[in-house]
């Protein structure tokens, strides 16, 4: 009777045990529009997407060849992806009455980010990490990634442009702020080197990045 009980004990706790992960996932948000592709993995484990899929802090988030995805995190904010992108959500506390933060990673591919909740209360405590620069949010809608227009043929850069509210874009190399609507920077990749001094950009430079995330 007292080996049944304990070998009880030990399933009832292994059980326990295995369950953890789960339970200790936090919600991020989920996905609100999909096309094509894309996975979110964490661990050793990768999970297709659907369209009302939830994502979690930890994820990192991959969209296939021809692929857009958008994603709709807790506080509002909202991250559309076009294809072939990787990034990572590394933080998000949403708390209306206190201390809130959002943290993510682009490590490929073309993005859209419009802030929320978050973005409004604390400002200061929103971050989106790229190859190149770190953006500081003020309240903003913005779109950055790898472009082939806006700087010499041939030479593998990256672009960020402005569509409403300003963003900083700090790199080794410098910074900048854009604070107009269509105005944008680049910044090659592969070396340090500061953001073009802002300008608007031209339809062609627009439209490749448009494009790029357009459903």
């Amino acid at each position: 009777m007292k080996y049944r009980l304990n070998v009880f004990a030990c399933l009832f706790v292994a059980g326990l045990m295995a369950g953890l992960p789960a339970q200790a996932q936090q919600l991020a948000g989920q996905v609100e529009r999909q096309k094509g592709a894309a996975s979110r993995s964490a661990g050793a484990g990768t999970v297709d997407l659907v369209q009302g899929a939830q994502v979690y802090v930890g994820d990192e988030i991959r969209t296939g060849p021809g692929a857009r995805l958008q994603i709709r995190f807790d506080d509002q904010s909202m991250m559309t992806l076009g294809e072939g992108a990787r990034i990572t959500i590394d933080q998000l506390v949403y708390n209306p009455d206190g201390e809130s933060s959002q943290a993510l990673g682009i490590a490929k591919g073309v993005f859209r980010f419009a802030s929320g909740q978050i973005g409004k209360l604390a400002p200061g405590n929103v971050s989106v990490t790229t190859p190149v620069a770190t953006i500081g949010i003020r309240g903003t809608v913005f779109l950055g990634g790898e472009l082939t227009v806006g700087m010499p043929p041939g030479q593998p850069h990256y672009g960020f442009q402005i569509t409403e509210g300003a963003i900083a874009v700090i790199a080794p190399g410098g910074s900048v702020v854009l604070d107009e609507p269509g105005e944008g920077t680049f910044l090659p990749l592969g070396r340090v080197a500061a953001p073009t001094p802002p300008r608007q950009w031209t339809e062609e430079e627009a439209a490749e990045a448009e494009q790029a995330v357009a459903f």
